[in-house]
């Protein structure tokens, strides 16, 4: 009975204290081949019509329980390798009048509606659309049992069935001038378990998802296996390429692609071969320390511990003293700034009698006005890392009246020059813009459009940019967005006029989202800045706010600026 209180009491604490994510992602396993295989059953003897498509929809995630559910002549009709539509788990399943001259004893006609999320691409790639799904069944009885005759024409599966029956592994691909790795979601069937491991290297040899597609390079463009992904009698998985005609630096970088891809459903070591020879002489296994690293260009210097504007000055967040030179001491009326990754630019945003301004310089110096129309409103500008070639970061983008993208580059002689964006995937039927961030691996970019969070790939083409493959994280769901900032690679932090949830995580496909914990935050939140292995910190009506994670209390910051304060991190 102690045991049974005790834990009955643990349960009430968890229910009262954890802040549980609106939406999980499928979660990774690691060796899934050692995980014994879920058992395909077969329909209950007796269900009626109804029940039997209610328990059909439960049963999509493995498609071979699920075709016990239809008759014999359906069964190799119904496209159950498609790519599923995921929907809310409740659904509903209503009676429809059987046609005249049908015998209602022997067929049935049940109507199933549901809520979509969205559904996987071809790439099994996730594409968030809610919308309201209706499906007319027919039922029929074989061998006295009744059987689904007439499927529908999908592969209908609810969300707690898809975590259980999918996983999520995140692609690696490079920039395209292969400085950076570019992380791309993708969601694979975890059954039959041998195969898992083969999945995910196809996925990786088709190439990036569509919301990719001209972002990122692949070096495994063109490959193919010249025998099964399998693992080894000593624990070694196999992966035997065909033939590759590429120097040696490129072979690394297709283990690093490999071994960075199966790291979420293996720690055993890779075997990559190419035609049954070592594909790097010399170097047959690789783990996750063989592989090099990707991310310096892109990552945040340890002592650089942010910014915030506070009263048309810049302040650090290291001791909240204003910063030397002139943007610290009053020379600018900043309205918003952002400092390059390495910490050595900043671009500023100037309130002028004319309207904004753009100023782009050395952290501790002047910084130069760049030549751009007059404009009554600049979103808060958002760097791009340099190049490994060049001394410091060279492109720094913003947003003029809400509709036209600007990228400034940094020239051969040292002057700063706009470029335009094509941000029509944004900008068309009427979006304004009111942020735009730049992920830190500059393949993608984040902005608030209309008030809600949208995603897009930078496409590059010599000197012509564009934004494509746009979608809308949670429409409806999250919006009146005030704030915005890359948590992560693959994670989109906003902060909302919302009391409900004033700020919320977001997955960049669009497929989950966590709100943070509320307490001890006056709403509105008004900004908000994040960043790898950084608190998260937050501005609301009394002032800045700081929490490690979504589901702990917001504390107040140690050097709190005020209410008015709009503190950032390089990027």
């Amino acid at each position: 009975m102690t045991r049974l209180v005790l834990a009955l009491l643990c349960a009430a604490m968890l229910t009262s204290c954890a802040n549980i994510p609106d939406r999980t992602l499928p979660r990774v396993v690691l060796d899934a081949t050692e995980e014994q295989p879920r058992q395909v059953g077969k329909p209950a003897p007796g269900l009626d019509p109804f029940n039997l498509v209610q328990e059909f929809v439960k049963n999509a995630g493995t498609p071979d329980a699920a075709r016990t559910y239809l008759t014999e002549e359906a069964k190799p009709n119904w496209k159950s390798a498609a790519a599923p539509t995921i929907i809310q788990d409740e659904i509903k399943t209503v009676p429809q009048s059987v046609p005249e001259g049908r015998d209602p004893a022997t067929e049935q006609v049940v109507i199933l509606t549901a809520t979509s999320i969205g559904s996987l691409y071809s790439d099994w790639s996730f594409v968030p659309q809610v919308q309201s799904l209706e499906y007319r069944l027919v039922i029929k009885r074989q061998d006295g049992q009744w059987r689904i005759a007439e499927p529908p024409n999908a592969v209908l599966i609810r969300e707690a069935d898809f975590a259980k029956s999918y996983r999520r592994v995140n692609l690696e691909f490079f920039d395209p001038e292969q400085r950076v790795m570019v992380s791309d979601p993708r969601y694979v069937q975890i059954e039959p378990r041998q195969g898992l491991f083969g999945r995910v290297v196809d996925l990786l040899l088709g190439g990036p998802s569509e919301s990719l597609k001209g972002a990122v390079r692949n070096q495994l463009d063109g490959l193919e296996l010249s025998t099964n992904v399998l693992p080894e009698s000593d624990g070694a998985i196999l992966i035997n390429l065909g033939k590759i005609d590429k120097p040696v630096e490129d072979r690394q970088r297709i283990a690093a692609q490999l071994v960075l891809s199966l790291r979420e459903v293996t720690t055993s070591p890779l075997r990559i071969r190419s035609q049954g020879l070592p594909l790097v002489p010399g170097h047959e296994d690789w783990t996750i320390g063989d592989v090099g690293t990707y991310d310096a260009l892109s990552a945040l210097k340890a002592d650089l511990l942010g910014l915030a504007v506070v009263g048309g000055r810049l302040l650090s967040l290291r001791d909240g003293r204003p910063l030397e030179g002139p943007t610290g001491e009053g020379a600018y009326d900043i309205v918003s700034a952002a400092q390059s990754l390495d910490g050595s630019l900043l671009a500023v945003v100037q309130r002028t009698a004319g309207g904004m301004k753009l100023r782009v310089g050395k952290t501790d110096g002047e910084l130069p006005e760049v030549s751009l129309p007059t404009a009554a409103t600049l979103t808060r500008p958002t760097w791009l890392f340099a190049g490994s070639n060049e001394a410091t970061p060279n492109e720094v983008w913003t947003v003029q009246d809400g509709t036209l993208v600007v990228r400034v580059s940094r020239t051969n002689d040292g002057k700063w020059e706009d470029f335009p964006v094509d941000a029509s995937e944004f900008t068309r039927n009427g979006g304004t813009i009111t942020q735009l961030r730049l992920s830190r691996d500059g393949a993608r970019v984040a902005a608030v459009v209309n008030g809600e969070v949208r995603v897009a790939s930078v496409v590059r083409n010599n000197d012509a940019v564009m934004i494509r493959s746009g979608r809308t994280l949670q429409a409806g769901i999250v919006k009146d967005v005030v704030g915005l900032d890359w948590l992560d690679r693959l994670t989109v932090i906003a902060a909302t006029e919302q009391p409900i949830r004033p700020v919320v995580s977001l997955s960049v496909d669009g497929y989950a989202y966590t709100p943070y914990n509320k307490t001890n935050l006056t709403v509105p939140v008004t900004a908000v800045t994040a960043a790898p292995g950084r608190s998260t910190i937050v501005t609301d009506g009394s002032g800045m706010w700081t929490t490690g994670e979504a589901g702990k209390v917001w504390q107040y910051h140690q050097y709190n600026l005020g209410p008015g304060s709009l503190p950032f991190f390089p990027g």
